[in-house]
C-alpha cells in the first residue's frame, strides 16, 4: 500500500504552513518540502521525485507549487509538465501565495450574490479589480475576463495596469480588460459605471472609501480580499456575507471568501490525489469553488 505523499516546492524560505496544514487535513499521508526552490533547480527535484517509486508508486506523489514568486511558480509549474512523461508522471497543484485558490473563491462568491440577488450572471457585467496587478486581483481580473466580463484593471501605476490589461487580453483573445485611467487620482470616477468592485489590495490597505460607496448608484456586489483592519473597503466587515450596504449593494468580506477559500483548497487537493497526473490551478480552482457553490 502506498502512502500518498506530497513534494511542496516553495519559492519562500520557508514555505507555508497553512499550505502544509491542509494538505494534511485533505488527506495526504505526508509532506516533503523544499523552500527557495528557483527554476533552475526545480528540474532535478522533479526528476528525483519521479522514479523512485516507480510507475504504481509514482501515481501516489504529487507535487505543490507554491510561494510568492508568482513568475517563478508559474514558470517551475511549465517546467514540471515539460519534465514528466509516461509513466512517471504526477499530478500538479499550482497555488502562488494562495492566490489562485482566494481568487477563485472571492469571484465565485461574487457570482453567487449576483445570481441569487440580481438574476444576473458574470457575462457582460462591468467589473473594477482595485490593486488588479497583485496574484489574487490578476487571477480574479483573468477569470472576469473568461467570465465575458467588461474589466477595469487597477493599478497606482497607469504603465503596470496596462502591461497587466495587455496580457489578459492577450491570454483570452479578446479586448475586454482595459487600465483604468483614473486611478488613484478619483476613486468614484474609476468606480462609477461598475456592477461589480473587488478590492484585493495588501492587508490593512483601504482601497474604497465609504463616501465613495455611498455614491455607486449603478453597482451590485462588492467583495474585499483584505481581513486586516482597516479592510479594504471601508464599512465592510471581513465577516460579513451578502450584507446590504449602502444602496442595497451586496457586500462579500474577506473571510467570508476565506472561508470557502478553505474548502476550494482541500478538495483540489483531494482532486490531485485521486488523479494520476494533470495540472490543478486557476481554473481547476474556479471549477471547484463553482461547484461547491451550486453554481
Amino acid at each position: 500500500m502506498y502512502k500518498n505523499v506530497m513534494i511542496f516546492l516553495s519559492t519562500d524560505k520557508y514555505p507555508s504552513p497553512f499550505d502544509m496544514l491542509i494538505m494534511y487535513d485533505a488527506g495526504v499521508d505526508h509532506v516533503i518540502y523544499y523552500g527557495e526552490v528557483t527554476p533552475d533547480k526545480a528540474k532535478q527535484l522533479i526528476l528525483d521525485a519521479m522514479f523512485p517509486r516507480g510507475p504504481k508508486g509514482v501515481k501516489h506523489t504529487k507535487l505543490f507549487i507554491g510561494g510568492n514568486d508568482v513568475k517563478a511558480v508559474e514558470e517551475i509549474a511549465k517546467i514540471a509538465e515539460k519534465t514528466m512523461f509516461p509513466p512517471f508522471e504526477m499530478s500538479i497543484i499550482v497555488d502562488p501565495q494562495g492566490g489562485y485558490t482566494t481568487a477563485a473563491a472571492l469571484l465565485a462568491k461574487v457570482k453567487a450574490a449576483l445570481k441569487k440577488h440580481f438574476n444576473q450572471e458574470l457575462k457582460g457585467v462591468n467589473a473594477v479589480v482595485l490593486a488588479a496587478t497583485g496574484v489574487v486581483g490578476r487571477s480574479v481580473s483573468l477569470l472576469l475576463a473568461r467570465e465575458g466580463a467588461s474589466v477595469s484593471v487597477c493599478s497606482r501605476s497607469f504603465d503596470k495596469a496596462r502591461q497587466l490589461a495587455d496580457e489578459l487580453n492577450s491570454l483570452v483573445g479578446g479586448q475586454n480588460v482595459k487600465p483604468s485611467e483614473h486611478y488613484p487620482q478619483d476613486i468614484y470616477a474609476t468606480c462609477r459605471d461598475a456592477d461589480v468592485v473587488i478590492a484585493t489590495g495588501a492587508p490593512g490597505v483601504q482601497l474604497l472609501p465609504k463616501s465613495v460607496l455611498e455614491k455607486l448608484t449603478k453597482c451590485k456586489v462588492v467583495a474585499d480580499a483584505n481581513a486586516v483592519p482597516p479592510t479594504g473597503i471601508e464599512g465592510l466587515n471581513p465577516n460579513d456575507d451578502e450584507v446590504k450596504l449602502a444602496n442595497n449593494i451586496i457586500g462579500i468580506g474577506a473571510l467570508a471568501a476565506g472561508f470557502l477559500k478553505f474548502k476550494v483548497e482541500v478538495k483540489l487537493i483531494q482532486r490531485a490525489l485521486e488523479a494520476s497526473k494533470g495540472v490543478f490551478a486557476l481554473d481547476s480552482a474556479y471549477s471547484v469553488a463553482n461547484e461547491i457553490l451550486g453554481l
